[in-house]
């Protein structure tokens, strides 16, 4: 039997999790910090908050801003009294608003089942909001500290695109469980790690190793050999799905960004400062991540789904319903649907209904209730699964049937591609 853990103990788990992993990408983005310059070349953390606002229930931001402001306190070193605590802490608290504003937009305004539009509306709201939050913070700081303008703004600027365009995508290939597209069979498995194995190499040699003829009588084919590995990385996409295309773009941005920091590689160029340098291979990993993300929306546009319902062609989990006692027998395990789920909490009518959303607790209800003999068109609708999280699914060709005298709904669940419950405004 596997053990169980409260609600309350695994979103606080989540949520701390979630501070430990903006942590770490804090302290590997000070790694390649210039001592000379009042704000960090690279910020991970900018897109690693995104990406959290962007999947965390509404009622958990407030938690989230917290956490993550503590740990941007943590990663200051520079504070030795109560002043300059304080002023640490109202720093590392003006560096989270963008982040959150930058995921109430995608949230808000994305339009419903359209990969493309919410994929440009991210890409716009973090070009937008960026500029506006180095505007204001780096101006403000500018003033303070009577440092330049012009440099600080384009510094946190980049440092914060290049952050959320590069780190965002790999996150949330990594936890969107209800997007992802993986890999079926053990043959393209295979193959997906084989072109890891072969990207550690590529880059590793493009990146790593003094190319010294190439880099001084065809400059423009060594960076033209800079385009291998992006190829590799999309075929791994491919082949390994969201969460293959992931591990790529973390293992490549790894070698450029460590490679670069060593001063080699094609960004790596005499006439160009470290900064430069590091700039250049970032918005190199930030294009990069960019045709991963819209390769990824190929993938999913082309999958084989009913385009009413969005359902995604599959086997499902079947159920029976007892019409008059209200009792359901789950023919396949539902947790392949929802998770995690506690044992008998989806054993009655009621308690189904209950999680599902109250937009469509009715309709569900009407669905049932109105079957026949004949089987009844697909619903689409919204559960919250135990976690919190909302999933959509689509009940699928119910029917009723007489067994022993008593009055069955015979049905089936599937997983909807249409996820509607992220643009829902209930809390």
């Amino acid at each position: 039997m596997k053990p169980y853990f409260p609600m309350w103990l695994q979103q606080s788990f989540i949520l701390l999790l979630w501070g430990l992993i903006f942590y770490l990408a804090g302290l590997t983005s000070l790694r390649f910090d210039d001592p000379e310059s009042s704000i960090a070349i690279i910020w991970f953390p900018a897109g690693i908050a995104v990406a959290a606002f962007l999947s965390a229930r509404w009622r958990d931001y407030p938690a989230l801003i917290i956490i993550f402001t503590l740990a941007n306190v943590l990663l200051d070193e520079e504070w030795k009294s109560p002043l300059t605590f304080a002023i640490s802490v109202l720093y590392s608290f003006l560096s989270i608003p963008s982040t959150v504003i930058i995921a109430w937009v995608v949230r808000r305004f994305a339009r419903l089942n359209d990969d493309l539009h919410i994929i440009l509306v991210w890409i716009m709201a973090t070009l937008v909001i960026s500029a506006l939050d180095s505007f204001v913070v780096g101006g403000g700081f500018a003033f303070v500290h009577d440092e330049p303008f012009i440099e600080l703004f384009w510094q946190g600027f980049v440092a914060d695109i290049t952050g959320i365009f590069f780190a965002t995508p790999i996150v949330m290939g990594f936890i969107n469980k209800n997007a992802a597209y993986s890999a079926s069979n053990r043959v393209s498995k295979t193959i997906g790690f084989t072109l890891w194995l072969v990207l550690c190499a590529t880059a590793g040699v493009v990146f790593g190793h003094e190319l010294p003829w190439v880099a001084k009588h065809a400059t423009a084919l060594y960076f033209g050999l800079a385009c291998l590995p992006i190829a590799i990385v999309m075929m791994i996409c491919i082949f390994w799905g969201n969460l293959g295309g992931s591990v790529a773009l973390l293992t490549l941005g790894a070698i450029v960004i460590y490679f670069t920091d060593q001063h080699q590689g094609p960004f790596f160029q005499k006439s160009l400062t470290y900064t430069e340098s590091l700039f250049l291979a970032l918005s190199y990993l930030s294009a990069t991540t960019l045709l991963v993300v819209f390769i990824r929306v190929v993938r999913r546009s082309t999958r084989n789904h009913d385009p009413e319902t969005g359902r995604i062609v599959g086997n499902g989990v079947f159920y029976r319903l007892n019409a008059s006692s209200g009792a359901f027998v789950w023919e396949n395990d539902l947790a392949l649907l929802l998770g995690h789920l506690e044992p008998g909490a989806f054993d009655l009518v009621d308690d189904v209904l209950q999680r599902v959303h109250p937009r469509d607790r009715e309709k569900l209800r009407t669905h049932w209730l109105s079957c026949s003999q004949d089987k009844r068109g697909s619903m689409i609708f919204r559960i919250q699964a135990l976690n919190g999280q909302w999933v959509t699914l689509v009940d699928k060709g119910s029917m009723r049937l007489v067994s022993d005298g008593e009055d069955i709904i015979v049905g089936n669940w599937q997983a909807s591609r249409y996820h509607l419950a992220l643009y829902t405004r209930v809390r």
